[in-house]
């Protein structure tokens, strides 16, 4: 039984995901924002879990505030050691979502950058040496935002405005190809686990434009795949997968400068640095 956080397991990906792994019989900490969101999920997914020989556990923290993230370490760290550590959620500045995080950083890349790293950096210790994993959701958006990344300073990440359509999608494709960069980044800071990013495809979640098809129990299984099996060698060394292929990683994020500016960018801003 190995044991895994998933972040934003309620919905969408992340659900499939958690989903996937309880019935695989395995011990799954669901994340959500509120216990109010999360107990439903976990009540549902708790007697399938129990059948095939699993746990799940419910964790909450807002990742919009570094505080909330620190705290959902704390209770993830209860559960050590981690066999893997899943960053799933995120977010795109429209409807109801605020342009700024509790901490005044863009929320686009506060959420989907920001907190993973430093959740990241706090439950490192708690990864399982031998068989640790930790797997960050790309997109195919990350193609965009890896130029948007290589052009410009990284230091407006957290600054950018959003108050247009143009702008938010601009942010979003940044924040993900920021996942892809940390995912390297964290390959090579981490002394024994293995860092790597998913791009999970078009499917039709809530962040997904009109016509996205398919199914999310597909990248949801991919995730759970490269959490906890074994599947490395047959990637023969990829950190960026799709399915369950290697799938190229956009060309200005294979640049170690840029992967370790980023990095270092996050620790400052996490107050890690």
């Amino acid at each position: 039984m190995a044991t895994l956080c998933v972040t934003g397991s309620t919905d969408g990906i992340g659900l499939a995901a958690a989903r996937s792994l309880v019935t695989a019989g395995h011990r799954v900490l669901v994340h959500a924002r509120t216990a109010e969101r999360g107990r439903p999920v976990v009540d549902e997914l708790d007697g399938p879990a129990r059948e095939a020989g699993g746990r799940v556990h419910l964790v909450t923290g807002d990742l919009a505030s570094l505080d909330q993230v620190r705290a959902l370490a704390d209770q993830v760290g209860q559960h050590a050691p981690l066999d893997a550590l899943v960053h799933n959620a995120g977010v795109w500045v429209r409807g109801q979502v605020p342009a700024r995080s509790a901490d005044g950083y863009e929320t686009t890349f506060a959420v989907n950058a920001l907190a993973p790293h430093l959740l990241t950096s706090l439950l490192a210790g708690a990864l399982d040496d031998a068989r640790g994993r930790v797997v960050w959701l790309g997109s195919g958006m990350a193609r965009s935002g890896a130029k948007h990344l290589g052009s410009g300073r990284l230091e407006d990440l957290a600054t950018a405005d959003t108050r247009g359509d143009r702008e938010a999608e601009r942010a979003y494709s940044a924040s993900k190809a920021a996942d892809v960069a940390l995912a390297l980044a964290w390959d090579a800071r981490l002394e024994a686990a293995t860092s790597l990013a998913l791009d999970p495809g078009w499917v039709p979640t809530k962040l997904a434009s009109p016509g996205a098809s398919g199914s999310v129990d597909v990248p949801g299984e991919a995730l759970a795949r490269l959490a906890t099996r074994a599947c490395l060698e047959s990637l023969d060394g990829a950190r960026y997968v799709k399915g369950s292929r290697p799938t190229p990683i956009p060309g200005p994020l294979l640049a170690a400068d840029l992967q370790d500016a980023l990095a270092s960018l996050c620790d400052r801003l996490v107050g890690a640095a």
